[in-house]
């Protein structure tokens, strides 16, 4: 049996501001990604079928990926495909370093917002889409480093709503 990846967070902001902060561009650059890097915009379509396509820089190399959003209902459930891909928006194979050569070429990412005593409880939810047993057994196996990488991207977050 194959895992899925399960974060749950909290952040004591309005369940209005923490979903915000997934839904510009101009927010997301700001909090999303590993520390250390920074986000350009290449494309930001924030409807069903749009696609969010951006660059993580970092002083040793680029990482292009992008989203294409399946179901938004704001400011409750945020769904997408998140895969990487080129310059040009073409979804690729992940790099070979970190990543391996059987990692899944989509993901689903699932994000859902409550609103709990005064706080509002992320619930995320992420596995392999249309993926091999390969790419799915790589994936399950990495549950633990990307828990590390999503826990980084929250403590950015947090300290973006908190200013």
């Amino acid at each position: 049996m194959y895992k899925q990846l399960q974060i749950t967070r909290y952040f004591p902001q309005s369940i209005d501001t923490v979903f915000e902060a997934f839904s510009s561009a101009e927010s997301l650059q700001k909090w999303w990604g590993p520390a250390g890097f920074e986000m350009e915009t290449k494309k930001f379509e924030f409807h069903p079928e749009g696609i969010f396509h951006f660059v993580l820089r970092s002083d040793a190399f680029d990482m292009w990926a992008k989203w294409v959003f399946q179901n938004i209902r704001g400011p409750h459930k945020l769904s997408m495909i998140n895969c990487f891909s080129n310059e040009s928006g073409e979804t690729v194979k992940a790099p070979e370093i970190p990543f391996g050569s059987d990692w899944p070429l989509e993901m689903i990412l699932d994000l859902e917002f409550f609103e709990e005593e005064g706080k509002t409880r992320i619930d995320l939810v992420s596995f392999p889409h249309n993926a091999s047993d390969a790419s799915k057994a790589v994936f399950s196996e990495s549950i633990s480093q990307m828990e590390e990488g999503f826990k980084g991207t929250f403590d950015q977050l947090e300290v973006y709503l908190s200013k």
